[in-house]
């Protein structure tokens, strides 16, 4: 099953919880006279979907007023009760409910709610994932399909049913998708939709199970009895209107960034304060108890696998602080920093970007309780230090090898002082880093968070100090007293929290890990985004035209073929040309969308590839379009104006499994698989009188999987330097090594790697042309071959669901808390696969991490200038002088294959060139 994404209906669930609530005889208000029945049952349900179904992805969608339905009938809605005038004011308190949990709210002016969940359906289907709407509005049940589920509420709140297609089938008589149609024949009186005089429900259901669409049944019409052929001409009006006032749009110009609504990331104090305010105190014991349920959570990140309990007191003392700005002060400071062994520090500037924000100010705290500030670019006409002399004075404590620093996300402020001219080390503890490693499901591991759950304090939000939106305004523009309490607060939490995280990594044997690994590899990182790398801005600005040129060429092709033009980019109008006009067959004549149209999905063209030329150009078409937008004519934006490089961002805590990510642009997707992705590497190229060398794993997690795994035949394969994809074709074929033919070798390929992310039978029917019979004798078969393999994946799964987590090698924890009492099979399937690749990822993730941190080292031992610039999954990109190339090129294939010792070898291989996108091996020019 997919992961699946829960949509709310916001206005339509108020409005029936609030009837329900006041049908049972409630009516409830706060002491301060604030009605909140709407408010109290919608956050009531929230509660149950989230304590009962654990969702994994989360959204609600809200109604914005008129809507394109008006312009198209005056009196659309006109005959509709008003909302209550109570109920208005609770719909504005429902957004900030669900602000404060932090959930996305989905809205779009000129459309319904119902229109933007049907997008946002649209989009998550194209996407791969299941949805779930959760309603009370029966429109939304011509959406269900097979991946889409509407949850119905009923006149109580407790008889809430999920609606599956045959479950629609069985309370309308029609089909999920002939619901449109159905409403264009009957019409709709809540909404107003007039419909065809004279045609009931029965008569409607009728003509739709012998005539499939509207449509249909207008062209047929001489076979109808003359009473209902007559009513049907004089209604063809009303009944079109009727159909586009009835169908719900799914491309409304939104888009949901999914990572925002992971419910892990849910903040539970935010919403409990909120909770207080409105007096609902029978829902916060259930919110408690869902926080503590939940892990991880964004402000519960000790939940890594052990009870949690509060660390600290809610009584915990406030940060004293001191504002630096006089010589006196600062020969104090000083003094307090000479005596100290450690310190931590934070620093305030204008812009997350830290290659390209103003410093504003310093703050430092060398024992807990009590923190400095140094203003430093404020702009409020207060007293303050010239930088120059704060640099001179700071510096021997700040690069002092035997004066450890400790902060929150170090990297920044790292960078932060560089461009100042101060490069701090050595870096110690990272705050942020040690909350990840304990708990790697955490992606918002703020400080304010961290201070709350460990150390009992809230500390102030940056939006207090500076706002929010179009008000926002610039840190150097807040006072210094203001900032100061702020500022030193951030630095002195780091040092309490040092103790308690280091005793947590002790806990679970993560020190070393942390030590050893993570916390040198943060220079390591900052390093390479202070390098960047250059980019060949006219190069992809000349691809920009050619593939404008090519897209318009392609676009005039599908439309002379299709007789008319059309919006590409739309899957109805696609549907409707391919389907309809050119009359294609579709793979699955059931696979349609939540409108009724036949998919047009990337999975349904691919299998219809061979059907008509249109479909080769489609597909190019959204290929070129996607590489156009998102790397030709971004990257140039992105190129930094005081360097002339493309500075990208390492994420060290942005995967669970413990691999980097990048942004700003983002390197690790960029295509490689086509000729027209693969140029766009070369955009990226060496600075005059250098050259880029590559250095990448030769199959580092099928290696991984050998030792882990003991297998004795995979393992002799790579003693023997066998092409491992052939060798395991020849074991599960039977056939000698060289006999094995490319198709052979192409489903084995597809196994090996499948296992590494748990793949099923089924699942190698998806990357393979083999039937689901084939496939299961093929798996069979394998591991016969391969008997340890499968003991690996039998004991993983049996052990991430006794113990609740899953180590690499090195000791990286990956958590799967629903695995001991999973909550639906879904879920249990998601986290088994999960759990069977993260110690093979996590593995492979920490060995190239060990071989960063080892590299600059050799790098600088053998006397070489080349320096590290991108990792991007198995591949490490540097850039050094030509005559350095072989020479740098050894050292890091030395170094990487040495970073850790398998039964088998690590191998790798090296290229060189001028860019990214053309490169040389090295065996043909260094021999």
């Amino acid at each position: 099953m997919p992961p699946t994404l829960y949509l709310i209906d916001g206005h339509a669930l108020a409005y029936r919880t609030y009837f329900a609530i006041l049908k049972g005889g409630q009516h409830l208000m706060t002491t301060k006279g604030e009605i909140t029945t709407g408010i109290y049952g919608f956050t009531s349900v929230l509660l149950r979907l989230l304590d009962q179904e654990q969702p994994e992805f989360l959204a609600v969608a809200f109604d914005t007023g008129r809507t394109f339905r008006n312009d198209l009938f005056a009196d659309y809605k006109a005959t509709r009760a008003k909302m209550p005038d109570e109920l208005r004011p609770q719909i504005d308190r429902l957004h900030e409910m669900v602000e404060a949990f932090g959930l996305p709210i989905l809205e779009k002016e000129g459309y319904e709610a119902d229109d933007v969940l049907g997008s946002i359906t649209h989009q998550a289907l194209e996407n791969g994932l299941g949805v779930k709407i959760i309603t009370g509005d029966r429109d939304l049940l011509q959406l269900v399909n097979e991946r889409v589920i509407v949850n119905l509420a009923g006149n109580k709140l407790s008889e809430a049913k999920d609606y599956g297609p045959q479950d629609v089938v069985a309370l309308l008589g029609i089909r999920p998708w002939q619901i449109v149609d159905y409403k264009a024949l009957v019409g709709d009186t809540s909404d107003n939709i007039p419909g065809v005089p004279g045609i009931g429900e029965k008569t409607a259901v009728t003509l739709l199970s012998q005539y499939p669409t509207l449509d249909e049944i207008y062209a047929h019409l001489d076979e109808l009895p003359p009473r209902l052929r007559t009513l049907l001409e004089k209604g063809r009006e009303s009944a079109y209107l009727s159909r586009d006032l009835a169908r719900i749009r799914t491309d409304v110009p939104i888009t949901l960034d999914l990572e925002r609504a992971r419910t892990r990331n849910l903040n539970f104090d935010a919403a409990e304060r909120f909770f207080q305010e409105l007096e609902f105190r029978s829902l916060i014991p259930r919110l408690k108890a869902l926080q503590q349920k939940t892990p991880p959570a964004t402000t519960q990140l000790p939940l890594f696998g052990l009870p949690f309990t509060q660390v600290g007191s809610p009584e915990a003392p406030e940060t004293r602080y001191h504002i630096v700005n006089t010589s006196q002060a600062l020969d104090e400071l000083c003094e307090r920093l000479e005596r100290a062994d450690e310190f931590a520090l934070d620093t305030e500037t204008t812009s997350l970007d830290p290659l390209r924000a103003d410093l504003v100010g310093i703050s430092l705290a060398v024992e807990p309780g009590e923190g400095y500030y140094i203003p430093l670019g404020h702009t409020t006409g207060e007293t303050q230090l010239p930088w120059a002399l704060v640099r001179e004075r700071l510096q021997p404590y700040l690069n002092h090898p035997q004066r450890r620093k400790v902060g929150h996300n170090l990297k920044y402020d790292l960078l932060v002082l560089a461009e100042q001219g101060i490069w701090v080390s050595p870096l110690s503890f990272d705050t942020m880093i040690a909350a990840w490693l304990l708990n790697p499901e955490g992606y918002n591991l703020n400080l304010k968070g961290l201070a709350e759950a460990y150390l009992g304090v809230q500390m102030t939000h940056i939006e207090e100090l500076i706002g929010k939106g179009k008000k926002q305004r610039s840190m150097a523009e807040v006072p210094i007293e203001t900032v100061a309490a702020y500022a030193a607060a951030d630095a002195e939490i780091c040092l309490r929290l040092k103790p308690l995280l280091e005793e947590r990594l002790r806990e679970v044997n993560a020190l070393r890990l942390f030590n050893e690994v993570e916390m040198p590899l943060v220079p390591v990182l900052a390093r390479m985004e202070q390098a960047g790398i250059a980019l060949d801005v006219p190069f992809l600005r000349q691809m920009s035209r050619e593939l404008s040129q090519r897209l318009a060429e392609i676009e005039s092709k599908i439309f002379e073929i299709v007789g008319y033009p059309f919006n590409l980019n739309s899957t109805q109008q696609l549907s409707k040309a391919l389907f309809e006009t050119l009359r294609l067959e579709p793979p699955d004549r059931r696979k349609r969308t939540s409108s009724g149209h036949y998919s047009t999905s990337a999975e349904v063209l691919e299998e219809m590839r061979s059907a008509h030329p249109i479909i080769e150009m489609i597909l190019e078409y959204r290929e070129l379009s996607k590489l156009k937008s998102t790397y030709v004519d971004a990257l140039p934006e992105q190129v930094n104006p005081k360097t002339g490089r493309v500075h990208t961002s390492f994420n060290q805590t942005g995967s669970v499994t413990g691999r980097l990510a990048s942004s700003d642009p983002n390197l690790q997707n960029i295509p490689t698989r086509t000729e027209t992705g693969r140029l766009v590497r070369r955009a990226f190229i060496a600075a005059p009188e250098m050259v880029l060398i590559s250095v990448d794993y030769s199959q580092i997690e099928l290696r991984i999987v050998a030792h882990i795994s003991g297998d004795e035949a995979m393992i002799n394969a790579f003693l023997a330097g066998q092409d491992i994809h052939a060798a395991t074709a020849a074991a599960i074929y039977g056939v000698p090594l060289e006999q094995v033919t490319k198709e052979q070798r192409r489903h084995a390929k597809a196994i090996n790697f499948g296992l590494i992310y748990g793949m099923s039978p089924f699942g190698l029917t998806r990357t393979t042309d083999l039937t689901l019979a084939e496939a299961e004798n093929f798996v069979q078969a394998y591991f016969r071959q391969f008997p340890r393999v499968k003991d690996y994946i039998e004991n993983t799964r049996a052990l991430a669901a006794r113990q609740g987590y899953v180590e690499t090698l090195l000791g990286r924890r990956r958590y799967f808390p629903n695995l001991k009492n999973p909550p639906n099979p879904a879920v249990r399937q998601r986290e088994e696969r999960e759990a069977i690749n993260a110690p093979i990822q996590g593995t492979a993730a920490d060995i190239m991490k060990i071989a960063m941190v080892r590299l600059p080292t050799a790098l600088e031992s053998a006397g070489l200038s080349a320096r590290l610039l991108l990792q991007v999954h198995d591949e490490l990109v540097l850039e050094c002088p030509e005559a350095e190339k072989v020479a740098t090129a050894q050292v890091v294939k030395n170094v990487m294959e040495n970073a850790y010792q398998l039964v088998v070898p690590l191998l790798t291989e090296a290229r060189w060139g001028l860019n990214w996108g053309e490169m040389t091996p090295f065996d043909e020019t260094s021999s």
